[in-house]
């Protein structure tokens, strides 16, 4: 008996610890890579563990490369969770394809793919391969864990690089490396075991920037050309010659340049003029051909195909511009409304997309090229206020692109609520929106039918718990940096009559939740000023007599202002309110008060009021 009870003890117990464990985990991950004449030699080695019925989905193997490199000596092999191997995989059952992803038209990036499928869990899958890499920018790029839902118990990274190689590391969250001095080559070595996975903070860094993360970069690389990382100019000459050659124009179109520009006086109205004939004779598409994407489609074949990705059509832009006599300088930078932070120490590939400069006698223009309705000279949230790298001959440097003032993102609501005797209430509303509003509608309004628009007005969360049933999309011109939304909707929840008395929750069309400082990790980004001013009227049914629960409110602080003020006649109340937040970075050290600050203006927006109607 009691060894039945002991048996039972441990399986009641083994069983309760397999349940506990996630869906998938990597036991063991190894990155060993080695600089051996022009070409780095990867080899990896990965110990995969299913535990479930849902982490099959991770036991597709996905080895992602570059057409030209060679993935070789690829083993994988099945086993159970006590080390007896099950299946091992044969070449019939790999994969090769061309890595497409949405919104590409050509890419060079290929999958090597495999499955390994068990029906006994937990079981574990071992694959390790090697693979050459002939073109390179980093040494390394290790970040031992992307996925969320993936645990990493251990991961390795182990480089071996000659001594008479000039190279820099950035490390983040993880220790410094263990280095082995051997007779031509330096070995080192970064562990991490249970690798952590970071929380997004509101307005915090991006995730990006938080991993635990290796970069190697090597003073002299080999990327479709030699390249240097010594100084931001030496890189920026290789991103000059690797587009050296490729600005030239048809006859054609050195014909069209000549009509279009010809009439006008100024750089500036033949530069207005260009872009826009650029915008409507061409369309942008992803390609990502040759040396990784980053040498750009020749001028000519914009003219001949009309169409390129960023770096084809500032291109092709800069050609036109130099043909009728208007100097303009390729632009590297970090699109996204939330970008990276670029590290000025450390002169590498740290950007996403391209823009143009044009640099005038008075003023320099920015040209967003893969934006067919993008307003001449605008650089919106996903390009404003950033570093950016200038590409010239022997004199690129970093530059940092205009911001957002407090004016150029104000969104103002003109709002009437009708609300009827059994607590129905009818919105209507004109907003004015600039700024990420602005980018987010217009290309709303550019890329989808009329009939999925609505969906996407739902989500955007104007204001809380309407269903918006008509609305209006106009933009005064296509140069014009604000758009009009005039919508109705019936909304819900917000009054509740009560006898003679009204419950009104007023419609917020401001909401930030930031976490309770004692959470807080790390510093809150606001890239560009947060500007809202709304006035709404509340078309009463009865006669009021009196209303309390919310009083007027003026705030100012080093973060910011919030005003509220509260009129009344005897059929209508009136709300209006202001919020501004600065742009900027706000470090833990002040974080309480800006804390406290946001709060502050999110509670006063909760507040209900509480109308008493006259007697009859």
């Amino acid at each position: 008996m009691r060894l039945h009870l002991t048996f039972l003890f441990f399986f009641i117990v083994g069983n309760w610890a397999f349940c506990q464990l996630p869906d998938c985990q990597i036991n063991n991950h190894t990155k060993n890579m080695k600089l051996t004449g022009n070409k780095i030699v990867e080899h990896i080695e990965c110990e995969l563990q299913i535990n479930s019925a849902k982490g099959t989905n991770y036991a597709e193997i996905r080895i992602d490369y570059k057409k030209g490199n060679n993935i070789k000596e690829l083993e994988a092999s099945i086993y159970d969770i006590t080390g007896n191997k099950i299946r091992t995989l044969k070449k019939k059952d790999i994969t090769k394809a061309n890595a497409f992803s949405y919104g590409q038209f050509h890419s060079d990036d290929m999958i090597l793919s495999f499955k390994l499928i068990h029906n006994q869990y937990p079981y574990i899958i071992k694959y390790s391969y090697s693979e050459d890499i002939n073109e390179y920018l980093y040494l390394a790029y290790w970040i031992p864990r992307r996925n969320k839902n993936i645990e990493v118990k251990k991961a390795q990274l182990q480089i071996e690089i000659p001594k008479n190689l000039n190279f820099r590391i950035i490390k983040t969250n993880i220790d410094s490396a263990k280095t082995e001095y051997l007779s031509t080559t330096d070995r080192h070595t970064w562990t991490i075991e249970n690798v952590g996975y970071p929380e997004q903070e509101s307005y915090g860094p991006r995730k990006a920037e938080l991993f635990p993360k290796v970069i190697v970069i090597p003073e002299d690389f080999r990327y479709g050309i030699i390249g240097s990382t010594k100084t931001w100019q030496s890189y920026g000459n290789w991103n000059y010659r690797l587009k050296k050659g490729l600005d030239e124009l048809s006859d054609a179109e050195k014909i069209k340049v000549k009509q279009l520009t010809e009439p006008l006086k100024t750089n500036k109205e033949k530069v207005n003029a260009l872009y826009k004939y650029m915008q409507e004779n061409t369309r942008y598409i992803n390609v990502a051909l040759d040396i990784g994407g980053l040498e750009p489609l020749s001028a000519e074949s914009v003219c001949t195909n009309k169409y390129g990705d960023c770096k084809a059509l500032c291109n092709y832009m800069h050609a036109i511009l130099r043909e009728a006599g208007i100097n303009s300088v390729y632009t590297t930078i970090y699109a996204d409304s939330k970008p990276v932070k670029i590290n000025p120490e450390y002169p590498s590939q740290q950007f996403n997309h391209v823009i143009l400069s044009v640099p005038l006698e008075k003023d320099t223009i920015w040209l967003e090229c893969t934006d067919s309705t993008s307003p001449f000279n605008y650089l919106g949230t996903f390009t404003q206020n950033r570093t950016a790298l200038l590409i010239q001959k022997d004199n690129s440097h970093l530059v940092q692109t205009p911001d957002l003032s407090p004016k150029e993102v104000a969104n103002n609501y003109k709002s009437v609520v009708q609300i009827k005797p059994n607590g129905e209430t009818i919105l209507i509303s004109s907003i004015t929106m600039r700024g990420r509003s602005f980018d987010y509608l217009k290309g709303l309004d550019d890329g989808l039918p009329e009939s999925k628009k609505i969906n996407y007005l739902d989500e955007m969360n104007l204001f809380e718990n309407a269903d918006i049933h008509t609305y209006e999309i106009k933009r005064p011109h296509r140069d014009s940096t604000w758009l009009k939304l005039n919508l109705g909707a019936t909304l819900n929840h917000i009054a509740e009559p009560i006898g003679k008395r009204l419950l009104l929750k007023p419609i917020c069309p401001f909401s930030i939740d930031l976490e309770k400082p004692e959470k807080r990790n790390h510093e809150v980004i606001f890239n560009y000023p947060i500007n809202i001013s709304d006035s709404t009227l509340y078309q009463l049914p009865q006669a009021l007599q009196s209303i309390s629960g919310i009083q007027n409110q003026d705030i100012t602080c080093n973060f910011g202002s919030y005003q509220r003020i509260i009129t009344h006649n005897e059929k209508n109340l009136t709300i209006h309110r202001k919020i501004l937040i600065k742009a900027g970075t706000y470090y833990l050290k002040d974080y309480p008060e800006l804390y406290n600050f946001i709060s502050t203006c999110s509670n006063n927006e909760l507040q209900k009021a509480i109308i008493t109607y006259k007697s009859n």
